[in-house]
């Protein structure tokens, strides 16, 4: 059961492995340089990724054996991230990153300040830290697909979950304060000369830029993409589908050298140059100015933000029409506004996880309150919401009655690892694997030395 629940919190919390390590084009002739543990396939593991990553584990309060069980948890993640990249069926797209990288800042930002976060993790400023977030994030992705096509299918009886929860509800942990919420959002109200000076300052730099200027300094001075801008807007080995439908439809008509006109997506205004094209493959550099709403224009979303919620209270329309009506939420607003937790997939979130802003807005309310409009950031974009109270769940030990949901996607997750340990086993004899001497004392659950793929059979 240890080795199960650790490979799922792995799974479920997304928690950051080999921030730095890179891909070698001939695993076969690695040497041991600036401390490489290990190589699985064409991905690179290194003793300090491991070390540091163990540490902030243990901080972050995950129950590790030791750190043979860490190291072992990124060879099988390592081994996923490989056969993933190698599946046709497999397609992880920049929109997404981003997206989670976001959410990750976001929870790091309920646990400290800006200043301590990147203190703790070592960097200058918060675009350091994403732009080496968006690695580890694209990364956990693909592990997350090829281990969802490999498990994939699986379910749990009521039987399952309740043999599931009598053989380990001792190991489980009690269940903190959870509320369910759900929102409406909507976009300030943004006045055509406000817009229109930011469509005139892009046609000012793509006209400097054909006069001579650089493209790159222009996007590290004025860019508002946190993940391009330090790197002078530069976007590499782009496809179609990686970024939203309004982006491709630019870029991909352009020639290279050529500056697009301002377009605009659900993120801003942009202009684009088309660097360098390798067949479907783009490299791209774009500028973004997001829309940025004055305070009267946000004091205006705001009112009419809170008209809307007038008419829920007298009964003229419910919250569910009013998500489907005026919500910009794509994913939540034909759910009725429901929250999901992106860690677990569920509709219950721990209050004090919650993001500063969201905690803040249903201070003192009661389940089926709606709290005042605030301003907020979604999709890195300033925004107006209001958050429903939904349901309170006081904090208690784990049961069957009160959480058959969390408890039978522990036991599916429990089904998930054993039939994942069967297929990573059958894997690691068709991949290329190392490991370093220094960890020849860890006794590893898989066959990773491929000690016995030699050893003639005994009859």
């Amino acid at each position: 059961m240890r080795n199960r629940i650790f490979l799922t919190v792995l799974a479920v919390f997304g928690f950051s492995i080999c921030l730095n390590a890179q891909p070698t084009d001939n695993p076969q002739n690695q040497q041991k340089i600036d401390g490489v543990a290990a190589v699985v396939g064409d991905e690179v593991i290194l003793d300090s990724d491991i070390q540091r990553d163990y540490v902030r584990a243990i901080a972050q309060g995950f129950k590790v054996e030791s750190n043979c069980d860490f190291f072992e948890n990124i060879l099988i993640e390592k081994l996923l991230v490989a056969r993933a990249k190698e599946d046709t069926l497999i397609s992880v797209t920049n929109d997404q990153v981003d997206r989670q990288v976001d959410a990750t800042i976001q929870r790091f930002l309920t646990q400290g300040s800006e200043k301590e976060i990147l203190g703790y993790f070592g960097f200058n400023t918060m675009n350091e830290l994403k732009q080496d977030l968006r690695g580890i994030v694209r990364d956990q992705a693909y592990a997350d697909e090829k281990q969802r096509l490999v498990t994939r299918g699986l379910d749990a009886t009521p039987e399952e979950v309740r043999e599931f929860y009598e053989k380990y509800k001792d190991e489980l942990p009690d269940v903190p304060e959870e509320v369910s919420l759900s929102h409406i959002v909507i976009n300030p109200i943004i006045k055509p000369e406000n817009e229109q000076k930011v469509i005139d300052d892009l046609k000012r730099y793509k006209k400097e830029v054909e006069e001579g200027a650089s493209f790159a300094t222009k996007a590290i001075l004025y860019s508002d993409d946190p993940g391009s801008a330090s790197a002078g807007g530069l976007i590499k080995n782009v496809k179609r589908g990686q970024m939203v439908p309004e982006f491709d439809a630019v870029v991909f008509n352009l020639q290279e050298g050529e500056i697009s006109e301002p377009f605009k997506t659900d993120f801003g205004y942009h202009i684009a140059m088309l660097e360098k094209r390798r067949g479907q493959e783009l490299d791209i550099r774009h500028i973004l100015i997001r829309l940025k709403p004055t305070a009267e224009e946000l004091a205006e979303t705001k009112a009419k933000l809170d008209s809307i919620v007038s008419k829920i209270d007298l009964g003229e329309l419910t919250f569910k029409e009013a998500a489907v009506k005026y919500s910009i939420d794509k994913y939540t607003k034909y759910n009725g506004g429901k929250l999901m937790d992106t860690q677990t997939d569920e509709d219950r979130m721990d209050r004090s996880k919650l993001p500063p802003k969201t905690l803040s807005a249903i201070v003192g309310m009661k389940d089926g309150d709606i709290s005042k409009s605030f301003e907020d950031e979604f999709n890195n974009q300033t925004v107006v919401r209001v958050v429903r109270l939904d349901e309170t769940i006081p904090a208690h030990k784990i049961n069957l009655e009160t959480d058959y949901a969390r408890l039978r996607n522990l036991t599916v997750n429990s089904k998930r690892q054993d039939v994942l340990m069967k297929w990573v086993n059958s894997e690691i004899h068709d991949t290329f694997v190392s490991i370093d001497k220094d960890y020849d004392n860890c006794q590893f659950r898989m066959n990773w030395r491929k000690e016995d793929l030699f050893t003639p059979k005994k009859d």
